[in-house]
């Protein structure tokens, strides 16, 4: 009986200090539901329930204090990480989040909103002295297994942020499974099997290019009718060029690198390597896709990307890098280049000094005797807040941190372009300014109309295609439109986008096949545009010993490393024979092939069949090679 009143106590505890991230996570919500409040409490309330009724089965000792102090760690870790999403982007853990829950992205995010991080650690540390305090104090009942499993699922059932999830995924459920490229109506689904075959391509040099993604940056805050003059410059670059106002996300673009890789590669960040964050960056994913930068460095141009905040942040840097950027600079190889290295914000660079150093790099640029692409990312509209640089002008209508950074930027962006103006390259220079994503959760949510339906911002300077403003796109029509833009002759081919200027990739009328749509193209991100990480790879040169190997007398000092297989070539017909490897399925297989060489030649693959056992000119597949750095893959479709 003195047990009663101190579990009762340590219950009554727990509530209030796990209401605070569940109540914080509920108010930070877009979806302001009375039933979402109520569910979420009854929730938390089974629970604590359940935690109680849990210790008081456990022995006193060891085995109840680590299992206590277990429990109690991992359910703050959930509600707070819950608390988080909230915060940042006014939903439940979703693609976005989990995209940037890896070591590097997570410190970087925890350094950037440190009052969070000292919140957390005294908010835990209560939870545990309650704990401690109360722990050899509790019910003496035991109530049966089976009701607490009851609890426990009645818990998650109200759980409102995890119910959702879980409709969510059981309506994905239900779209028909992809096993082959055999199965995709290609037409139906308005996606380009050529982009899948990766076919060499060529490219000859067009305009110069300047594209600036604006971070969450979306076409609301143009609007005068809603926020009088905030910005002007923005505006004012509307009416002088061209205008997408029908520019639409979708699904693996609602975040900077999701916008950027969809709008670079013409297709979205989705994949089927589970939870792993950014790290199916650093795996190959998508390495095999033509992006945007990888045509203008077949043609030949200087590539250079800029941003405020660290590359290693969402895997900007080994993902630029790995599509022909010449120069990837971030946080940490820009600060050398400041008057006043300390002049930070808390991702890194102002746009201030971003933009000042990239008007540097645009004149240094245009002196090489070869066409460029300058591609940079702003940060002081970073949400869910924003710090506009202290050298801005605030906006004077209302007094809101996330609209004087928008001022700020606009500002920024508006004097950048100006400057840019006055140099000879600009008129034969194609300058894009782009949203990278839709503004997520901030402090200007309120001042929005309701039912305002939000877009994403798109306007080019020195380019008039004959396309209407309000054409539908998505971000994945961005590449190949803009290589149509300027004027690039190249027959590469993109996934999931087309060249505007040929017509709308999507309708409206295509709402019906939309969910099948972005689930074949995470099927074929996954298995036929990434190299790694899938799982089906069936041989790699890494899993290999060069004992393996057979080598033709014209082959010379091979040699296997980390970087690949390389040898000198003695005479007209180096072959090696690589380890027997029987192809179950040769319909779904593809051989990647990087190779590096400094001469003009061919690549051919012999291979046995069954109609024919031995090496013949009859069982070949061949692809020419240029002096350089060729990306091969060889459709095993026809291989017996």
């Amino acid at each position: 009986m003195s047990g009663n009143y101190p579990i009762k106590s340590m219950q009554m505890f727990f509530l209030l200090l796990f209401a605070l991230p569940v109540l914080g996570a509920q108010y930070f919500s877009l979806d302001q539901s009375p039933l979402g409040w109520v569910s979420a409490i009854l929730s938390l309330c089974l629970l604590v329930l359940l935690l109680g009724l849990v210790l008081a089965r456990l022995p006193q000792g060891v085995v109840r204090n680590s299992v206590g102090l277990g429990m109690i760690t991992l359910l703050a870790c959930y509600f707070f990480g819950q608390f988080v999403s909230y915060y940042l982007q006014g939903s439940y853990f979703n693609q976005q989040f989990y995209f940037h829950f890896n070591l590097r992205s997570v410190t970087q995010t925890w350094a950037v909103y440190w009052p969070l991080t000292a919140i957390f650690l005294v908010w835990l540390a209560c939870l545990w002295l309650c704990f401690l305090r109360y722990r050899n104090h509790v019910d003496t009942s035991k109530p049966s297994e089976a009701f607490l499993f009851g609890l426990l699922a009645a818990a998650l059932f109200l759980d409102p942020g995890l119910r959702q999830s879980a409709i969510a995924s059981l309506n994905g459920d239900n779209l028909p499974e992809i096993r082959s490229l055999a199965e995709v109506d290609w037409q139906r689904m308005k996606l380009n099997q050529a982009a899948v075959e990766n076919q060499e391509f060529s490219a000859s040099a067009g305009k110069n290019l300047v594209l600036v993604f604006m971070e969450g940056l979306d076409t609301i805050y143009t609007e005068d009718e809603i926020f009088p003059a905030l910005t002007p410059n923005l505006n004012r670059f509307n009416e002088e060029g061209w205008q997408l106002d029908n520019l639409r996300p979708v699904e693996g673009s609602l975040w900077t690198m999701g916008g950027i890789v969809s709008s670079l590669c013409g297709t979205p960040l989705l994949h089927d390597f589970g939870l792993d964050g950014n790290v199916v960056l650093f795996t190959g994913f998508l390495d095999q896709a033509s992006c945007l930068p990888d045509v203008l460095d077949k043609a030949g141009y200087r590539q250079v990307f800029m941003g405020g905040a660290s590359m290693d942040f969402g895997g900007k840097g080994e993902f630029l890098g790995a599509h022909a950027f010449d120069k990837v600079l971030g946080r940490e190889e820009l600060i050398p280049e400041l008057d006043d290295p300390s002049y930070l914000g808390g991702w890194g660079l102002y746009d201030e000094s971003l933009l000042a150093l990239a008007a540097e790099e645009y004149a240094e640029l245009a002196e090489m005797d070869r066409p460029f692409n300058l591609s940079l990312l702003t940060v002081d509209t970073h949400h869910p807040t924003g710090e506009p640089s202290p050298g801005c002008p605030s906006y004077e209508r209302i007094d809101n941190s996330i609209l004087h950074s928008v001022h700020c930027t606009d500002f920024l962006v508006g004097r950048f372009i100006d400057q840019l103006k006055q140099h000879p390259a600009y008129e034969n220079t194609v300058i894009v300014l782009a949203s990278d994503h839709l503004g997520m959760r901030n402090n200007a949510f309120s001042l929005f109309p309701e039912n305002y339906e939000r877009k994403l911002y798109f306007s080019v300077l020195n380019a008039q295609p004959a396309v209407p403003a309000d054409r539908l796109a998505t971000p994945m029509d961005l590449a190949p439109t803009l290589l149509s833009l300027m004027q690039v002759q190249h027959n590469a081919s993109f996934l999931a986008g087309g060249d505007l200027s040929q017509g709308e990739m999507l309708t409206i009328e295509d709402a019906e096949i939309f969910a099948q749509r972005q689930e074949l193209i995470r099927f074929i991100n996954s298995n036929y545009l990434s190299s790694q990480g899938t799982g089906g790879v069936l041989y790699s040169l890494e899993q290999s010993r060069l004992a393996e190997f057979d080598f033709s007398q014209h082959v010379n000092d091979p040699e296997l490393s980390s970087r690949g297989l390389s040898f000198t070539s003695v005479g007209d017909d180096p072959f090696i024979l690589l380890p027997e490897l029987t192809i179950d399925s040769p319909a779904q297989a593809r051989l990647y092939v990087t190779l590096e060489t400094d001469q003009a030649s061919a690549f051919t693959l012999y291979y046995e069949s069954d109609e024919n056992p031995d090496y013949s000119e009859a069982n070949t597949i061949s692809h020419s090679t240029a002096a350089g750095e060729n990306h091969l893959v060889f459709n095993l479709d026809d291989v017996a």
